[in-house]
């Protein structure tokens, strides 16, 4: 019951990080992601939240091309 606690306030934090944030077309973060398909949800926010901290630009083929990298970690930590 805890646990799930602590991961409904983790994504709430990440909501209100992605409200806050603009892609270079103007588009809303948190709407970018809403209008991908629900399997890469997760993956998107992770990777729109990486390109911000490093500073790189947020536009689809940065935010692209750092998803597609922390999937590459995810599988060969998987594997």
């Amino acid at each position: 019951m805890q646990l799930r606690r602590i991961i409904i306030r983790r994504c709430g934090t990440m909501d209100e990080r992605l409200s806050n944030l603009y892609l270079r077309n103007g588009k809303n973060a948190q709407q970018y992601v809403l209008s991908l398909n629900p399997a890469y949800r997760r993956i998107a926010t992770e990777a729109i939240l990486e390109c911000s901290r490093l500073g790189y630009p947020l536009n689809n083929m940065e935010i692209t091309s750092k998803a597609r990298e922390l999937q590459r970690k995810r599988q060969r930590a998987n594997a």
